[in-house]
């Protein structure tokens, strides 16, 4: 059994695993210093923890980053493990300032809650989320935006090495279960994906903006809308801003985001037949207004 199993670890190629998954933590680091910027503007008291986090994501990432082998192209078994591995590995990592902060004391609940945001499910352990830190409160809802799209379409945008062979990770990262080329050149595809998406998010914060909504809130509550987990930063959600309006827009752009990035992109260059033949489009929204119906019941 074990000699099988390491002849089928050899399958793999891990130094280039290794090499997505240490530019993965390098975009975390990055991406870290979004809730250490709100900390300073909130004077708050938990910037260590995220300048530690940051640290480890720097020291551990930039080695792996730098893994050279022979072979640079992968196959599907290689970029379901990346993806696989990614996701663990910034979620752990992604845990680490809720834990260092102690603003959530065990790291099994830190992680359970990173893991939440990150796969975008919207389930929590905290009883009172208005305790947490702004910085927290803005970490925790990215988390869902970060999710929504997938950091490592966001890999796919930056890397220069994207190819034909990196479908397979978009394939496993980008929402939708039809993912296609949309234009000759994958690392191309990512990026109008990307696009579309901080497109969306910046609308829906303007739209909230317009409704009296804070810019703290309006940003938070759209990343979670984004990512479709929910993730809200008053103890009784939207419910707490007693709004008709802000409630309408979340939930159309909730419905929005929910569609397939291909559609919103065959609309941008006015294919518009594409998205009416779409079957995906059509059980998507018949499944939403059945819903609506026997909910209404």
């Amino acid at each position: 059994m074990m000699f099988l199993l390491n002849r089928n670890l050899h399958k793999f190629n891990w130094r280039i695993i290794g090499n997505i998954i240490g530019h993965v933590l390098l975009i975390e680091g990055f991406l870290l210093f979004l809730p250490l910027i709100v900390n300073m503007i909130y004077q708050e008291s938990v910037a260590m923890a995220y300048i530690l986090t940051i640290i480890l994501c720097i020291l551990l990432g930039f080695p792996l980053s730098r893994l050279k082998t022979k072979h640079t192209s992968y196959f599907a078994k290689d970029g379901m493990i990346a993806v696989g591995l990614s996701w663990i590995v910034i979620s752990l990592f992604g845990a680490l300032p809720f834990f260092f902060s102690k603003e959530i004391p065990s790291f099994i609940d830190c992680f359970f809650e990173t893991v939440s945001g990150f796969t975008t499910t919207g389930s929590s352990i905290l009883t009172d989320v208005e305790a947490l830190s702004h910085a927290s409160l803005f970490w925790r809802s990215f988390t869902h935006w970060v999710g929504g799209m997938g950091i490592l379409v966001f890999l796919l945008a930056i890397v220069p090495r994207s190819n034909e062979r990196t479908m397979h990770i978009m394939r496993a990262e980008a929402p939708g279960p039809v993912i296609g080329k949309l234009v000759p050149r994958l690392k191309d595809s990512a990026a109008i994906l990307y696009k579309i998406y901080l497109m969306l998010s910046i609308i829906m914060v303007l739209f909230l903006l317009a409704g009296g909504m804070p810019l703290f809130d309006s940003l938070c509550t759209t990343f979670g809308t984004a990512g479709t987990g929910g993730f809200a930063i008053k103890n009784n959600s939207i419910a707490f801003y007693d709004s008709v309006y802000l409630e309408s827009v979340i939930t159309v752009f909730m419905l929005l985001f929910g569609i397939n990035f291909n559609l919103f992109y065959f609309m941008l260059i006015k294919n518009v037949k594409a998205v009416f033949k779409s079957e995906e489009l059509k059980v998507y929204l018949l499944i939403v207004i059945g819903s609506i119906v026997l909910i209404s019941l």
